[in-house]
């Protein structure tokens, strides 16, 4: 089973919120997670630090960092839209990247399976 770190927290930061719907898809989706290899940014149009989730081989890690480090992939939006896309069933993702509400830049391996994971 993999392992969860919660990392570093800052004052402006919600990774503590990110950690939850993590675990809850390690949980739930243990294969996907097993596979899942890389790192995930979200950023936010409000003022909170970005997340990272960094998947490794035997421990995942969710923290607050600076905005703008070098990830596998980036996600980037509001946060409830960001929220909503990772909550979502795969389709409603989807419809939320087309309709421009959501950006996504990088791995697009990396974003299916980080969103089959969170998907509720």
């Amino acid at each position: 089973m993999t392992r969860m770190r919660l990392g570093r927290q800052e004052p402006n930061g919600i990774s503590a919120s990110m950690y939850g719907l993590v675990d809850r898809g390690l949980t739930r989706r243990p294969r996907v997670a097993k596979v899942i290899r890389g790192t995930v940014e979200f950023r936010f149009e409000e003022p909170y630090a970005a997340i990272r989730v960094t998947f490794g081989d035997d421990e995942v890690v969710v923290e607050d960092v600076p905005r703008g480090r070098k990830a596998d992939l980036v996600i980037k939006g509001s946060l409830p839209d960001v929220v909503q896309l990772a909550a979502a069933p795969m389709v409603g993702a989807v419809a939320s990247m087309a309709r421009g509400k959501v950006k996504i830049e990088g791995s697009p391996l990396l974003a299916r399976r980080l969103l089959k994971l969170l998907e509720i």
